[in-house]
């Protein structure tokens, strides 16, 4: 039995509130409600073993893949993503020293140091596993590149409990409490971590220790960058031998299997051409390059070397759309560049492109979110309304993220063309977002005689718009809700909003 610790649980609130609670999905709001008041929060949470707390599976969305197909992502419950975040804090220094060390580049993604609401201040570690790949494709003849098929999702509960309990036996207490919350969240299903949330790259990683440690006892160079194994040598038999072994390996010891679609063995040239020197890659290479020149926080910044900026990152988004299919590597990278500097001149060109772009529409409506100013709506509104029959807005996540932008503009509200998109739609949570933008009572009124008909997200989302009604009808129905409902995150949040409203 374990108890999440103060420090642990004021890490998770800095770092939902620096970065997300999950990669693929809007912030909610329920975080502002229990930040207003977290002290009451922590005394909560801190009140009982992690296996005490009440824990609901989070809700699932699909995402498209740019060349086609789709992924499934997750969003937990905002208490849920507290002490997920919390657990993983608790985690993660000890599978860090556990890890084969990162000046070896073998396991290069996601080193941990966990500091100011981050789990990674030292990058995402792609660079070290391409740089490590170079140096190795120059000692060997030979690579061999495979990687876990849907690995997040087949993560076996029980092997993640024992490793994170074999990097500190000290942790065994949460090491049970974790596999327990997953589970929990599985609806008993003893595979699978969410996709999205931080926590679980911290997971996947205690999971991989035992796969770098058997591929290195194999005797073969190899570096890895989550779940894409890339083996080398100087004879091709070795290399199948090895993943004849690890093939078994993978699947008696955790029940996963290795993806025969993506396995290929290659000579070091072929590879090199293939991946690293030929113009798609230098092309690639240099835009990257290019776009950290933006970055001020660059040791080579000089905000004096760049004439027009606007007109160089009008060119990169163009080079992206011009490649066959989106390149989410690239795409991130254009668009968060021109998020973090505030530049708005690819907004109109992301909009002209919305299909191409939808793999990544958590970019572009965080970035468009950056750039709104008061002119910019009038600029965009075309843009979005010629929008609304995109066959990308088919898939569920891509519609709820535009609609939770357009939902937040009384001047995307006023077009009838958008505002019967919102309210066509099936996402309670984003007509309560356009309520309170245009102070849409009716709409509250409405909800509020069913709120107890409502899943946990939609019941929240009628308890914010709420803050929309005259103030006494706001008063009485939140304090008559608060003395009915027993879940603590919806009494917290009708506090939030007669407090706040």
């Amino acid at each position: 039995m374990a108890i999440l610790s103060e420090p642990a649980l004021d890490f998770a609130k800095e770092h939902i509130e620096r970065f997300y609670d999950s990669d693929f999905f809007p912030k909610p709001a329920e975080f502002e409600a229990l930040w207003h008041q977290w002290d009451e929060v922590k005394k909560e949470l801190m009140s009982k073993n992690v296996s005490k707390l009440w824990v609901t599976p989070p809700r699932a969305m699909t995402i498209g893949k740019p060349k086609g197909g789709f992924r499934v992502v997750h969003q937990l419950e905002p208490l849920d993503a507290v002490i997920y975040t919390a657990l993983a804090y608790e985690a993660a220094p000890s599978i860090e020293n556990a890890r084969i060390d990162a000046s070896e580049k073998v396991a290069c993604s996601y080193r941990f140091n966990v500091a100011n609401g981050s789990f990674f201040s030292e990058g995402s570690g792609w660079a070290d596993y391409e740089s490590r790949t170079e140096e190795l494709l120059a000692e060997f003849s030979h690579v061999l590149v495979t990687d876990i098929t849907d690995f997040y999702n087949q993560i076996y509960l029980h092997r993640l409990n024992n490793a994170i309990e074999s990097s500190n036996p000290a942790l065994k207490p949460f090491a049970v409490e974790i596999e327990n919350f997953l589970l929990t969240l599985n609806s008993k299903s003893s595979q699978g971590v969410p996709v999205g949330p931080a926590a679980s790259i911290v997971m996947a990683e205690a999971v991989l220790i035992d796969v770098d440690n058997f591929l290195r006892a194999q005797g073969v160079a190899h570096t890895r960058y989550v779940d894409d194994i890339r083996l080398f040598a100087n004879s091709p038999r070795e290399l199948l031998k090895v993943l004849e072994k690890l093939t078994l390996y993978l699947y008696e010891n955790h029940r996963l299997t290795v993806s025969s679609e993506k396995t290929e063995l290659l000579d070091s040239k072929a590879f090199t051409e293939k991946h690293f020197h030929n113009h798609y890659a230098d092309e690639k290479a240099d835009l990257i390059e290019s776009l950290e020149e933006f970055n001020p926080y660059s040791d080579d910044f000089d905000e004096d070397e760049f004439d027009d900026p606007d007109d160089e990152l009008i060119e990169a988004i163009q080079k992206v759309i011009k490649y066959d299919h989106l390149d989410l590597g690239l795409a991130r990278s254009v668009i968060r560049t021109a998020r973090r500097n505030s530049i708005d001149v690819i907004a109109e060109h992301l909009l002209e492109h919305f299909d191409f772009f939808a793999p990544v529409v958590n970019d572009v409506v965080l970035y468009l979110h950056e750039v709104t100013d008061a002119a910019m709506p009038a600029k965009l509104r075309p843009h979005l309304e010629a929008i609304v029959e995109s066959p990308a807005l088919d898939a569920q996540l891509v519609r709820y993220w535009v609609e939770s932008y357009i939902a937040q503009y009384k001047e995307y509200m006023a077009s009838p063309i958008l505002r019967g998109l919102i309210y066509s739609g099936t996402n309670i949570e984003n007509q309560a977002i356009a309520a309170i933008t245009t102070r849409n009572v009716a709409w509250v009124r409405h909800h509020k005689a069913s709120i107890y008909n409502l899943g946990g997200w939609g019941r929240r989302a009628v308890l914010n718009a709420s803050r929309v009604l005259p103030s006494d009808e706001r008063v009485h129905w939140l304090k008559l809700f608060s003395a009915n409902t027993p879940l603590l995150l919806d009494r917290w949040v009708a506090k939030w909003v007669q407090e706040t409203a």
